[in-house]
C-alpha cells in the first residue's frame, strides 16, 4: 500500500474540515447579526410611506383617502385604534407584531406591515 497517497488525503481532509468549520462559524455569526435588527413598522398611505420602530410606544395619526386613521404602536405590536371607514374591519383585525404581518384599511388606503 502506498502511504504517500494516504498522507495527501489526510492533508486534504484536514483542509476541507477547517474550511467547513470556518464557513459554519461565519454563517452562524452572519445569522446572529441579522437577527439583531430592530423590527420596524412600514405605514403606507396613498403614495406616502413612513417607517417607525416597534420598540417605541406611540400613537400615529395617518391621513388617508377618507380621513384620519389612528394606529397605535405598543409593546412591540401595532394595531388600528380607529379609522373613518364604515365597517371597521381594520380595527377588528388585531395587532401585528411578527415579520411580514400586515393589516389594512382598504377604504381609507392605509396599510401597515412589520419588517
Amino acid at each position: 500500500m502506498n502511504f504517500a497517497i494516504l498522507k495527501i488525503f489526510r492533508k486534504a481532509d484536514v483542509f476541507i474540515f477547517i474550511l467547513f468549520l470556518a464557513v459554519t462559524v461565519a454563517s452562524f455569526l452572519f445569522l446572529k447579526n441579522s437577527e439583531d435588527h430592530e423590527a420596524r413598522l412600514l405605514v403606507t398611505s396613498g403614495k406616502k410611506e413612513f417607517i417607525y420602530p416597534l420598540e417605541k410606544n406611540r400613537e400615529l395619526e395617518i391621513d388617508g383617502a377618507l380621513g384620519t386613521s389612528v394606529i397605535v404602536i405598543q409593546d412591540g405590536r401595532a394595531f388600528f385604534k380607529s379609522s373613518p371607514c364604515t365597517n371597521k374591519t381594520c380595527v377588528h383585525m388585531g395587532a401585528v407584531s411578527a415579520e411580514n404581518d400586515w393589516a389594512a384599511c382598504l377604504p381609507n388606503d392605509v396599510f401597515i406591515r412589520v419588517e
